[in-house]
This record gives structure tokens, C-alpha cells and sequence, in this order.
């Protein structure tokens, strides 16, 4: 299960992203976003966390641009948390072994007929010569 932030460490997060002069700011790249979408995303993905239990502070959490960081970072982590289950499931002996796909056989193709070839005489391999 997924941990979400509270609203006062969420604040403390979207304080910390704000430029004095520029306005927000993703913390994954320095862009400035202005009024454009953004999500406040764990660090470490909260998937990857054993220690469930304690509280999540504003040092778990970025802001980050949802264009420029939220996107490519979700897509690692879910590669990351996926190889991640896979390896303690193979640990823990839950994986299936590999099987090939069960299906019907396909028909053979009948492969068509070649135009037979004029065949050459065979080659001499030893020639005998005369003596003079």
C-alpha cells in the first residue's frame, strides 16, 4: 500500500519548490512551471521502502514537473519495482518456472517446386600425363 504525504509535510514540500523571484520550481530539473502540472512523488518509490511504519517527512518527497520529471522517473520506478517483486518472489520460491506457450502446431507449408537444372559432366580430379 501506497503512503501518501500529509497536507503540512505536502506544504513544507511546494514551500521548499518555491523561488522567491521565479515561482515553482521541479526539483528534478530546475524548470520553472509556472501554473503547469506538477506532483509531489517520493524520492525513493514508497514500493521500495521496507520500514513502512515510520512517518514520511519532506525529505521523502520532490516536487517534480509532471513533462519534464513526474513521467520518466514513474516509468523507472515501475520497472524497478516490478524486477524488485520478481526477485523476492524467485527467492521465495513463488515464481513459476518457464514454460513454452502452449498452442495447436502450425500446418507445414508446402514448399514449391524448383525448375530442375541442366547438370555439368563430372570433373576430372587426376589427369595423366605422358613422359617424354
Amino acid at each position: 500500500m501506497r503512503r501518501e504525504f500529509t497536507k503540512p509535510v505536502y506544504a513544507e514540500i511546494v514551500q521548499r519548490a518555491m523561488h522567491p523571484k521565479l515561482g515553482l520550481c521541479c526539483e528534478g530539473c530546475g524548470l520553472v512551471l509556472g501554473k503547469k502540472p506538477y506532483h509531489v512523488d517520493h524520492t525513493i518509490a514508497d514500493a521500495l521502502q521496507i520500514d513502512k511504519s515510520r512517518k514520511l517527512t519532506a525529505d521523502d518527497g520532490k516536487l517534480l514537473g509532471v513533462e519534464c520529471c513526474h513521467r520518466p522517473k514513474t516509468v523507472e520506478d515501475v520497472g524497478v519495482i516490478a524486477k524488485a517483486k520478481r526477485v523476492e518472489a524467485n527467492y521465495h520460491g513463488f515464481a513459476a518456472p518457464k514454460q513454452k506457450i502452449k498452442s495447436a502446431p502450425f500446418p507445414r507449408s508446402a514448399k514449391p517446386e524448383r525448375p530442375a537444372r541442366p547438370t555439368l559432366p563430372p570433373r576430372q580430379l587426376y589427369r595423366q600425363e605422358t613422359q617424354t
